[in-house]
């Protein structure tokens, strides 16, 4: 299986050094799927591929705001509707979540309740069969935008505390997650650290990192990533 992941933002050099880029971070969730293998397309810079390169693709996060309508954003709105009409296999993740819903009629807004930081839960209901019966779901997550209106035919099956909208499913060929499974709790850490006292205030950041060293904190990212693979892989036995 080829998976073309979409860059479509880069975490501060000093965090790249130690943890690599969300290319990296996403190749390193599908670790454990020897099948797999995987092109980038940094969107910013370059043009995005011809929809028929890969098998399926993954949109990463950014600090970038689908709000804005960028250039480069408005062109892969584009390119997921197209998916959307070829049943291209797409996972957004995060901003990738935002502009998947953005560009197929919903709605994306800066969150009332502002940051949601640090290892979250998230109730699962009426969950993809590829998620194993799961109730609830831990990752870490950074975001100030969410959807809040998801479009026509998308289901929502994972909600969480000011997060009314933690994750969607279209049919069988797409899903979308708010938070960062590709995110490791010393990654999260570091960009928390990287951040108080500059982005966030040093008591908002404070809040997020006490919830990496609450007792028992981990995430569920091995499940996730086992859950995307057989998801995609379903995808492909139905083509």
């Amino acid at each position: 299986m080829h998976i073309g992941v979409l860059e479509t933002g880069r975490p501060a050099p000093q965090l790249v050094a130690a943890h690599g880029d969300y290319v990296d971070m996403v190749t390193r969730l599908f670790a454990g799927e020897s099948d797999i293998r995987f092109s980038r397309y940094w969107l910013q810079e370059e043009p995005l591929p011809a929809l028929e390169a890969c098998d399926a693709y993954v949109i990463t996060g950014s600090r970038c705001s689908v709000l804005d309508e960028a250039p480069w954003m408005l062109a892969l709105e584009d390119f997921l509707r197209r998916a959307q009409a070829a049943r291209r296999r797409v996972i957004g993740i995060c901003f990738g979540h935002q502009i998947l819903a953005k560009a197929l009629g919903g709605r994306v807004e800066k969150a009332a309740a502002g940051w949601r930081l640090g290892l979250n839960s998230y109730a699962l209901y009426g969950a993809p069969d590829w998620l194993n019966g799961a109730k609830v779901l831990r990752i870490n997550a950074i975001h100030q935008d969410q959807v809040v209106v998801a479009p026509e035919g998308a289901r929502k099956f994972a909600t969480g505390v000011d997060c009314p909208v933690a994750a969607l499913a279209y049919d069988d060929w797409a899903v979308s997650v708010q938070a960062h499974p590709e995110f490791t709790m010393e990654f999260e850490r570091s960009l928390l650290t990287t951040l108080r006292g500059v982005t966030l205030s040093e008591g908002l950041a404070d809040q997020a990192l006490a919830t990496l060293d609450a007792p028992g904190a981990q995430t569920d990212s091995a499940d996730i990533a086992k859950g995307f693979a057989a998801f995609l892989r379903k995808g492909q036995r139905a083509d």
